[in-house]
């Protein structure tokens, strides 16, 4: 009995150590091609698409009016007490109030988004 492999086996092993050498490479191409495809094969275009949105939401609806009503009353206070600077606090107050909620409707104006 011989203990060496047949001349084909040992070709074989060979053949399957080169392949094995560009599988890592391989099966990184292959994520980088493919899951970026499946990504943007979801319905809405683009993976982020829906956690933008909901921050939009989040910060020109709920949180903006919330910051611009406490941000009202501190303007109300400072100018009711007579403060120094009190009109143009209430000024950039009112300024800030009316971009931080109509947000929505200026990037709608502007870039139709």
């Amino acid at each position: 009995m011989n203990s060496l492999p047949h001349l084909s086996e040992r070709r074989r092993v060979a053949i399957w150590r080169r392949l094995r050498r560009f599988s890592r490479p391989l099966n990184l191409i292959l994520i980088l091609i493919v899951f970026p495809t499946l990504a943007l094969a979801q319905a809405g275009g683009s993976p982020f698409d829906t956690g933008f949105t909901a921050l939009q939401t989040l910060f020109t609806g709920t949180v903006a009016k919330v910051a611009s009503l406490i941000a009202i009353v501190v303007g109300g206070y400072e100018f009711a007490h007579g403060e120094p600077g009190a009109k143009k606090t209430l000024a950039g107050v009112a300024a800030g109030t009316g971009i931080a909620v109509l947000a929505t409707n200026i990037l709608a104006w502007l870039w139709g988004i």
